[in-house]
């Protein structure tokens, strides 16, 4: 329960971030840093829906065609289409974290449907990829803060 709880936490704090950040700046930008701040947010929610289905293939990903904007590797400059609004993916963020805490609870001892090995870390149960997600989401608000201050 202690996993759903800080991952409730930290979804809480990124959508505070994002919706303390100016619209006309999430598409800027910023000398340092590869991407934007509207791909951030995505980055985050797609990261999510593809390690959270990994770990439970129950779990249905919300959004798939998001993926082509936001996964690893793709760059919010080389865009051909219209990505998803400020407004789609703020409600997306909110709706994913509780459709997560709501999906996952009472299933985090659970085996994951599809174990993950990333670098030294092996996501072999849902606990393993709740915590993972969570962390992610942190490492994200991090630069997303560091962008917010480059801008201000």
């Amino acid at each position: 329960m202690e996993t759903l709880n800080m991952f409730a936490y930290s979804r809480a704090a990124l959508l505070i971030a994002l919706r303390n950040t100016k619209e006309n700046t999430w598409d800027e930008r910023i000398e340092g840093f590869p991407n934007t701040i509207r791909w951030n947010a995505g980055h985050v929610y797609v990261t999510a829906e593809e390690y959270l289905n990994k770990a439970d293939h129950h779990y249905d990903i919300v959004h798939p065609k998001w993926f082509d904007f936001f996964l690893d590797g793709t760059s919010p400059f080389d865009w051909e289409q219209e990505p998803p609004t400020v407004e789609e993916i703020l409600g997306a963020l909110k709706k994913q974290g509780e459709r997560i805490v709501e999906f996952f609870n009472g299933k985090l001892d659970i085996a994951a449907s599809e174990t993950v090995d990333i670098r030294y870390l092996k996501l072999d149960t849902v606990d393993a990829a709740l915590q993972f997600v969570t962390w992610h989401d942190g490492i994200h608000l991090g630069i997303i803060k560091s962008m917010q201050y480059v801008m201000n």
